[in-house]
């Protein structure tokens, strides 16, 4: 494996560059675009690349020399030193023009109906830990320092004493200890917070040091007592220390102050047209080594638009975008003649990486009468042609999922049970399984129904374009199976809907953390609620006592393997059809947009890749480059960039 991993950066290594020395950025001038910023940028591409792969580690070091005021117990200070893995091309500044499906409806990211896809907009504070997404090694962020209690329940946290809110005012322990106090509050109106932060106890030590303490159990391995107790402050000024009943009410429409990089500006932003975020001036965090050229760009305007991929994708070409989702294989293909590609005005991009998945596919809510019988569920497995669709929309490239969680590995520990195939489609072991849950007529229209002259017909609800051709697939195919699929797309709003539990089948999926937890998808108590993420409203017994004991906090090889009866108890209850997964991101961005050679870490593509948090940049001498030679009638070299291959192997 691990040749064959070399051999493929070598061959990626030497065709790259050759290819950069062979062309050089030549355009259709003959040569004179070889002497300019898009030739010099790319000459630097590849040297770094040939120079190889950075070290992404960052193990963990004692610091001895470290002394904390008023500690209550002698520790051992922990540390690490990540590097800066930036090009030497890197520059600052900029805007990047980005778009989003739908305004916002809340600023606020606690509390009633905020979970929203921009909510991690409005919460971008820092977290005491980041997580390597390389190795998973613990990294300073907005602790310089970790260690452990002797009660293996405690960790405390030494804070940077230079971090600040984005209005000035200093984080200090009273942030963090409030954001405990808030987010366990029960007039914060949010139960998943409540249910996960009444599990600590946080005390400030002093201004800076805080201790978090995990009250559920002594057992957990270190890796997982910091995950668990790793959380960003709230500022405690901003609410005047307190979270009152109603408090939504006169925050819906307040940015809170982060300590993170970027913050959405209020004051520009246009209601329902336009998101504003702006990097936070003199932001405290470029101390650390592998800050320091991160979040290069100044500014990025969201604007909001409506209509789906084919209206994004016009915005992209007219240059109004500078990014483009070309992940979709017909779209990848369609846009490969683009004369802006073909012409090397836009950069073709591929990443690839190890893909954690969360839960995704077909939700049924058992509320609704006809997914209320388990039978009826299970022959799902057999009436929806998940393979067929891949097959015939995504050109094979997508690959299928069994299971509700995929690449949740954390201390080593495999925490899915890869045994879980789901069937292939077969419209006649459908008919047989609904027959056995009483629908033996078939209608004149072929939908199978029972004597009560009730239908297997179901609405799915689903909020992009884009999924249009892959869903009605679905339902042609359902109908061999006498099945009947009305397809409902909600551009605005299906996620408040799913939420409410006012859908019958929802297309949609959550994300997931390397340990994963499943108490807010499948408790009882989050299933007999609204605003919650128990989108089936189902319960079991069983399942009940699968969630307390991941909630009590076993050791990790045991939590591990409840996982697994929790992914098979799932898989039996037929509670959601899983679709697909990719282990690749592709897309088209203009010249100007850069990123270093390596592209991207193996864990975490959402950490580098394309996103302006991480390394890349925006060069404006190569703006300035494309659009004289877009205006000249001059072209440049084709790119398609594919910087981390070396994980294809894997």
């Amino acid at each position: 494996m691990k040749t064959l991993k070399r051999l493929t950066m070598l061959i990626l290594l030497v065709s790259v560059a050759f290819g950069m020395i062979a062309c050089g950025g030549v355009g259709a001038d003959g040569g004179a675009a070889a002497k300019g910023p898009i030739a010099k940028a790319e000459a630097i591409m590849a040297e770094e690349m040939s120079a190889g792969v950075p070290d992404f580690t960052s193990p963990p070091v004692e610091d001895k020399d470290l002394k904390v005021s008023g500690m209550p117990e002698e520790v051992v200070w922990i540390t690490s030193y990540p590097k800066d893995l930036s090009s030497k091309d890197t520059k600052k500044g900029g805007t990047l023009h980005l778009s989003l499906d739908e305004y916002p409806t809340t600023f606020r990211y606690v509390g009633p109906e905020s979970n929203l896809s921009t909510t991690y907009l409005m919460n971008p504070h820092a977290v005491f830990l980041e997580v390597n997404p390389e190795t998973q090694e613990f990294m300073p962020y907005a602790a310089t320092h970790w260690a452990f209690g002797a009660d293996n329940q405690t960790v405390y946290y030494k804070l940077n004493e230079h971090m600040k809110w984005s209005d000035g005012v200093p984080c200090t322990a009273d942030d963090f200890v409030f954001a405990w106090e808030s987010l366990c509050s029960r007039d914060l109106d949010d139960p998943w917070c409540n249910n996960y932060y009444d599990k600590f106890k946080v005390k400030k030590i002093n201004d800076y040091c805080v201790s978090v303490k995990y009250l559920e159990s002594s057992k957990l391995p270190k890796v997982s007592l910091i995950s668990k107790a790793n959380f960003s402050p709230r500022p405690k000024h901003f609410y005047n220390g307190e979270v009152k009943n109603g408090w939504y009410n006169e925050y819906n429409w307040k940015i809170e102050p982060t300590t993170g990089p970027y913050v959405v500006n209020a004051d520009k932003c246009v209601q329902g047209d336009m998101l504003v975020v702006e990097k936070v001036k003199n932001w405290w965090a470029h101390e650390y080594s592998n800050w320091k050229n991160r979040c290069n760009i100044d500014t990025v305007e969201y604007k909001v638009i409506t209509g789906g991929q084919d209206i994004i994708e016009k915005y992209f070409w007219n240059g109004e975008l500078d990014l483009f989702d070309m992940n979709i294989p017909a779209t990848w293909r369609r846009c490969a003649a683009n004369e802006n590609i073909t012409k090397g005005y836009v950069d073709r991009w591929v990443a690839n990486y190890l893909p954690l998945k969360g839960i995704q596919g077909i939700f049924f809510n058992t509320k609704f009468p006809l997914f209320s019988n388990k039978k009826v569920r299970q022959a799902m497995y057999y009436a929806i042609d998940i393979q067929g669709m891949i097959d015939q929309a995504l050109y094979g490239e997508f690959k299928r999922s069994h299971n509700i969680g995929l690449g949740n590995v954390w201390g080593g520990i495999d925490f899915n049970d890869h045994s879980i195939r789901k069937p292939d489609f077969n419209p006649d072991t459908a008919r047989k399984m609904l027959g056995e849950a009483g629908y033996t007529v078939v209608g004149s229209d072929g939908i199978l129904q029972n004597s009560k002259g009730e239908r297997v017909s179901f609405e799915l609800l689903y909020s992009r374009p884009s999924l249009t051709e892959r869903l009605s697939i679905l339902k042609e195919q359902a109908k061999k199976a006498g099945v009947e699929i009305e397809l409902k797309m909600m551009e605005s709003g299906a996620f408040n809907t799913v939420l409410n539990k006012k859908h019958q089948a929802w297309w949609g999926g959550l994300s997931t953390d390397y340990e994963p937890s499943y108490w807010e998808l499948f408790s009882k108590a989050n299933a007999e609620m609204v605003d919650t993420t128990n989108f089936f409203g189902w319960w079991s017994e069983e399942m009940e006592k699968l969630l307390a004991f991941e909630e009590s906090g076993p050791p990790l090889e045991e939590k591990a393997e409840n996982n697994k009866k929790i992914e098979r108890l799932v898989h039996e209850e037929a509670l959601i059809v899983p679709n697909y997964y990719t282990d690749f991101v592709r897309c088209g961005a203009w010249k100007w947009i850069r990123m270093p050679s390596w592209g991207n870490r193996r864990l975490d593509i959402d950490a580098d890749f394309m996103y302006y948090w991480g390394y890349m940049w925006i060069d404006e001498d190569i703006r300035q480059e494309v659009l004289k030679a877009k205006a000249e009638g001059k072209t440049f070299e084709p790119r398609v960039w594919t910087p981390s291959a070396r994980y294809i192997a894997e």
